[in-house]
């Protein structure tokens, strides 16, 4: 009995080991920045969000491996979306949602610490499907410094991650979504990068002028 024991326990370490390494990933505070919550805000456009949670999820993959070594099939590593921004209310609160904050607001001390460790050890998991409900990773990036820039590229994703940049300048849009396409490349998880537009100052014209 005590070999079979043995034999068993041998065996779970086996398939685990693969993956102890991705329970020491933790979110990555130089790259990203999280997505914060106006409590007073309009929660904004619900049309839209279901729109946002339909592009997130396209080509996401379900999450699942076969072996414990192996990686997810991921069809979309990157996806780009570019909305005006005044629909920055709707943005902020379908991406607190989709980081699972309000699981944590929902619940009491206890509750949340056992949220947190539910969700640390989901990489043990390989075998299962992401659920709708898990959360993924988040940023809201208004300000972009070259060391962040740096870092973006240098970064890889733990779990699904959505980053909004919050009206940056073209130049520097096109910056990210060149470093996000070098991390991409080493992603086991899909990155959605979506893109508040800051508002184009029209030039003022004299009375009469053609426009």
């Amino acid at each position: 009995m005590l070999s079979v024991e043995l034999a068993l326990a041998l065996g779970l370490a086996a398939a685990f080991a693969p993956r102890l390494p991705h329970l020491r990933r933790r979110y990555d505070a130089t790259a990203l920045s999280p997505i914060t919550r106006r409590p007073e805000a309009d929660p904004g456009d619900e049309a839209l969000k279901a729109r946002l949670n339909a592009w997130v999820r396209d080509g996401a993959g379900s999450g699942a491996a076969l072996l414990p070594w192996a990686t997810a099939h991921l069809p979309t590593p990157l996806s780009r979306l570019q909305l005006p921004d005044g629909q920055e209310n709707a943005v902020r609160h379908f991406g607190y949602r989709l980081a699972g904050y309000h699981q944590l607001d929902e619940r009491g001390r206890l509750g949340g610490i056992l949220y947190r460790i539910g969700v640390q050890m989901r990489p043990l998991l390989w075998f299962l499907p992401r659920r709708p409900d898990e959360p993924w990773d988040d940023a809201w990036l208004d300000e972009v410094d070259d060391n962040r820039l740096a870092a973006l590229a240098r970064w890889i994703p733990r779990r699904p991650t959505l980053i909004v940049l919050d009206r940056l300048s073209a130049s520097r849009v096109e910056q990210i979504a060149a470093a996000l396409g070098t991390a991409a490349g080493k992603a086991e998880h899909p990155i959605r990068l979506l893109v508040l537009e800051a508002k184009t100052i029209q030039p003022h014209r004299a009375r009469g002028e053609k426009p």
